[in-house]
């Protein structure tokens, strides 16, 4: 079961999926951190979905 299917009437923000992107994983590390999604992009997309203007901190 998901989310979806079990909760769909409470959600308040559309679901929203975070994937790597289309392109065969590349060997070189630089190149790995623009085909995976990153934590960045994580926390973007939940920000998102809280409709919040939340500023951006840096993590270490």
């Amino acid at each position: 079961m998901s989310v979806v299917e079990e909760s769909f009437e409470y959600l308040d923000a559309p679901i929203e999926r975070i994937a790597g992107a289309d392109v065969p994983m590349p060997y070189a590390a630089n190149l790995e951190r623009l085909a995976v999604p990153q934590i960045e992009d994580i926390v973007r997309a939940a920000r998102r979905a809280c409709y919040r203007a939340l500023p951006m901190t840096a993590t270490a």
